[in-house]
């Protein structure tokens, strides 16, 4: 079972090995995913601004075709012009992370200086503390909201800052003014009766600055919340990531039924243990004097066959392709999951691969193709799993001396004119099922004593 952990041409780590969850350099391409669509914003609102800046010009030189509308115009192409520099730049490339930061507190300042420096072309202008009465605050609103399709959650806090900071100096440049009036310059305001507060606060000069404190506290929480949100949307898109691909990673190795138990329980598959399993290996016979006779494009359709009917057994009874080997299959049962079943599991697999085998080659024989037998070894007993391997490549692999003996018995199936041979230790952890036949013992090399020997029905 093999996967890469490193890229070999970078050597920095890509995935955590067998579970694929991202690692840094996966992370870092989801950035620049959100960079690519963050662009792609702002492509689009370029040409939103050109639209809507060009109805507005238009709009302006139909209704007021004076001086006054003129300045209108001008600022309108000004606001315009900013969305299209903005994006030649951060196309260009040449444009700084800060630069992004920086175009958005010149967008809102140039908002807010256009809605509260007036319009000096006029013959009679608005006093500027009128300009506080209009509801124009509202277009930071939108302007905020549009911008929001940043994608950057720390870029739509910042608009909210930018916002309140921007129309903040033009709230204190009103303040400033000499015939600003506030309540604090009223005594005894607050003792007046409402009607007297009232007439006084309809004055063209009047501020009313426990309006202007409300509308920057709730600009910041609406930024903020449209902050959090983008925020949970990343969030919530890099963790499906690392789902999605963690699944599909396990599951070309699990069955899925272990895939969702693995997920579920966030178990930790790849630090060496040692613990009870059965292993299996099931191998084409004379696989090297059939290939000789196809073509390579043959040999690995053959291939592709074989390995998908017997994975298929394998998965269904929930077991682990450890590795293929060429037309050699490793299958593993208690890996990563240890079960009382596993012993029985890997008898049945056995079972189920004869019987794909016969219905493959009654396929096969329709179209003239000589038929394929495959022997299977199985044991059952200690083993080490973990990862195996360097820096380079890691292989999560099963080793010891239940694998070995599991391969010799698969070896030993063409000696003793059988499709399948099992240990007496899987017949012992399965509880000696039916459809078994003990045909003898053998010793196995590097192991002490005879392994007795069984063969499936």
């Amino acid at each position: 079972m093999t996967s890469s952990a490193t890229n070999p041409e970078t050597g920095k780590g890509q995935t955590d090995p067998v579970t694929g969850a991202p690692g840094a350099d996966t992370m870092a391409r989801l950035s620049d995913a959100f960079a690519t669509e963050e662009l792609a914003s702002l492509r689009l609102l370029m040409f939103v601004r050109i639209a809507v800046s060009a109805a507005i010009i238009v709009f302006l030189l139909i209704n007021f075709p004076s001086a006054g509308g003129a300045y209108w115009s001008i600022m309108t192409a000004v606001f315009g012009a900013f969305g299209v520099i903005q994006y030649v730049i951060r196309r260009a490339g040449t444009s700084a992370p800060w630069h992004k930061y920086a175009w958005i507190f010149f967008d809102l300042a140039l908002v807010s200086f256009i809605i509260l420096g007036g319009n000096p072309w006029l013959p009679e202008a608005f006093p500027p503390q009128e300009q506080l009465r209009f509801p124009n605050f509202d277009f930071l609103y939108v302007v905020v909201a549009v911008l929001s399709l940043s994608y950057t959650p720390r870029a739509v806090a910042w608009m909210g800052v930018s916002a309140v900071l921007c129309w903040g100096a033009g709230f204190l440049w009103i303040l400033s003014q000499p015939e600003t009036i506030t309540s604090y310059d009223i005594p005894g305001y607050d003792n007046l009766p409402v009607l007297k507060r009232v007439e006084l606060s309809n004055q063209v000069t009047f501020v009313n600055l426990s309006a202007r404190i409300q509308e920057f506290f709730l600009m910041l929480v609406f930024a903020g919340t449209l902050a959090a949100g983008v925020w949970r949307s990343r969030r919530l898109l890099q963790r499906q990531v690392v789902a999605e691909r963690a699944r599909t990673n396990l599951s070309r190795y699990f069955s899925p039924a272990i895939v969702d138990e693995i997920l579920n329980e966030d178990m930790g598959v790849t630090e060496g243990r040692t613990q009870k399993a059965a292993v299996l290996f099931a191998d084409i016979v004379g696989f090297t004097r059939l290939s000789e006779k196809l073509p390579p494009a043959d040999v690995m359709t053959l291939l592709r066959e074989f390995h998908g009917r017997m994975g298929a057994a394998i998965f269904d009874h929930k077991g682990t392709i450890d590795k293929y080997i060429g037309d050699e299959v490793m299958a593993t049962f208690g890996t990563p999951i240890t079960g009382p079943d596993d012993a029985a599991n890997a008898i049945a697999c056995a079972r189920t691969m004869r019987g794909a085998l016969a219905d493959w080659n009654r396929d096969r024989a329709e179209t003239g193709a000589p038929p394929v037998d495959v022997g299977i070894g199985v044991d059952f007993g200690d083993v080490v799993i973990g990862n195996m391997g360097d820096e380079r490549r890691l292989e999560f692999a099963v080793i010891g001396d239940t694998v070995n003996v599991a391969s010799r018995l698969q070896s030993l199936t063409r000696e003793r004119d059988a499709a399948v041979l099992v240990s007496g230790d899987v017949v012992e952890a399965a509880g000696t099922p039916t459809g078994l036949t003990q045909i003898g013992a053998t010793a196995i090399r590097g192991r002490d004593g005879e392994v007795s020997l069984w063969t499936v029905s």
